[in-house]
């Protein structure tokens, strides 16, 4: 299993229970591939860089978890998926 850092940004219109179901949501999805979240820490709301969907801030989240190369596929398109996520990446961490 690989170590990845997620970092997600939610729309700003989510208030902080939305942005804990999307917590959970993504949890539930990288458990079903049998992986697991390490730790998530919730930057709150920032400003972009450049605007999203006509969106100008948005609230950060990181995740740090352990997950099988080919079950990130999977995750990923849920993650993409999800209507309240405004961008997201992943990291694969250095041996």
């Amino acid at each position: 299993m690989n170590e990845y850092e997620l970092m997600v940004i939610v729309h700003p219109e989510a208030d902080t229970d939305a942005v804990t179901g999307v917590n959970e949501q993504v949890a539930a999805w990288i458990g079903a591939q049998g992986g697991e979240v390490l730790q998530t820490n919730v930057w709150g709301r920032r400003k972009l860089a450049y605007a999203i969907d006509k969106q100008t801030e948005g609230t950060y989240v990181l995740m740090n978890l352990r997950l099988a190369g080919p079950s990130l596929a999977e995750v990923e398109r849920n993650i993409r998926l999800h209507e309240k996520v405004l961008r997201y990446m992943f990291v694969r961490q250095g041996e």
